[in-house]
């Protein structure tokens, strides 16, 4: 009986260890190819490309740390401020290309407590109008500081985009285009 139980604890154990190592090869392998940084663009020879960004940032935007994708093939062309509430439409944006770095300066900013933004911790009803706009004037002034851009054109990718008409009645520091994305969607 004894050696039962021993067998079973022997089992027991290796069984525990197994899952345990295949558990810390699953993280490993995450940490390897998770999308956490963006490729850099590069051309037919593999050489980055010169005046390129692809960077994943986090900032401090109305006292809560907030992330965005900045990506160009070239950090002259104009800010295209993305901005967006709910999934991360860049992760997207690996199997439906929008060639939108070509022609812009792309900033795919997850706005508070979405996406790369996400806190559980977050306040309950923190988020207010007034502070969408605030936010969105302290992301524009960032990038004018980091991009030495004073010119943005803004593309508000929410299920409801608010900008368009947000910007009639309050001007939104350096945004000088918005641009609405109404999805359509049945029920």
């Amino acid at each position: 009986m004894k050696t039962n139980n021993q067998l079973m604890v022997k089992i027991m154990f290796y069984t525990l260890l197994t899952i345990v190592g295949l558990f810390i090869s699953l993280l490993v392998y995450l940490v390897i190819v998770s999308p956490g940084k963006p490729s850099a663009f590069t051309d037919k020879n593999g050489n980055i490309l010169k005046g390129s960004i692809s960077e994943k940032i986090f900032v401090q935007i109305g006292g809560v740390k907030q992330g965005m994708f900045i990506q160009s093939k070239d950090s002259t062309n104009p800010v295209l401020l993305y901005l967006h509430g709910g999934i991360p439409d860049y992760f997207l944006t690996k199997k439906y290309p929008t060639v939108l770095e070509n022609y812009f300066t792309v900033v795919w900013w997850d706005q508070r407590w979405a996406g790369l933004s996400y806190n559980s911790n977050r306040p309950k009803d923190s988020t207010t109008l007034e502070q969408m706009i605030s936010d969105t004037k302290e992301v524009t002034n960032y990038h004018v500081s980091a991009l030495g851009k004073t010119r943005f054109t803004s593309w508000d990718g929410q299920e409801e985009p608010l900008l368009p008409f947000i910007r009639q009645k309050r001007p939104l520091n350096y945004i000088t285009l918005t641009l609405g994305l109404l999805r359509c969607r049945t029920t």
